[in-house]
């Protein structure tokens, strides 16, 4: 019997497609600081980034069938990671107004001049990364918000490290151009 280091994805999952629970156990524990890694390239805040991870491993149990044992498993569920959290994003921006009352309940006792560019630079700073490209986007946050090296991201989206360094090097460019002060 292999010892479970030894045991690929691609036989895991198809024990997995037999009903083997334990195999679905051993993967989520493999991918859980992965997809973790990816849902919250996309959201923030920790509550919402928990909960979508747990959803891409219920959503991935339950589309198991979908997925070809041949084919490497981490860009798969991968897939499933960004949508489950493309979907809870779309969530998020309906609760947009909370952050609003969040940054007021701050001003409580600021220099209401200070709170406004702070909120103004917030806002900036969003738009800009949300206007990223989806994989700028995704090696931003991976790289210099969670603190993966650039080698880790690459295996996690299935691309060359050097492909990781550009796409972080330009969304840097992108972000760091709308968020200046004007002064």
């Amino acid at each position: 019997m292999k010892d479970n280091a030894e045991i690929t994805d691609g036989e895991l999952a198809a024990r997995v497609q037999a009903g083997d629970r334990d195999a679905f156990e051993l993967l989520a524990r493999r991918y859980m600081r992965p997809v973790y890694a990816v849902v919250s390239s996309f959201i923030s805040g920790q509550e919402d980034i928990d909960d979508s991870a747990q959803e891409t491993f219920l959503r991935a149990l339950e589309k198991i069938h979908a997925y070809n044992p041949k084919r490497p498993f981490a860009p798969w569920l991968d897939q499933v990671a960004r949508n489950v959290a493309r979907n809870r994003l779309k969530y998020i921006k309906k609760r947009h107004h909370e952050e609003l009352e969040d940054i007021r309940e701050e001003a409580n006792g600021n220099d209401p001049a200070k709170l406004l560019e702070l909120a103004e630079l917030r806002s900036r700073v969003a738009e800009a990364i949300e206007a990223l490209p989806e994989r700028q986007r995704t090696a931003f946050r991976l790289h210099d918000v969670e603190g993966f090296r650039a080698t880790e991201i690459a295996e996690m989206l299935g691309v060359s490290d050097g492909t990781v360094r550009a796409n972080v090097h330009l969304s840097l460019i992108h972000i760091s151009e709308p968020t200046r002060l004007q002064v």
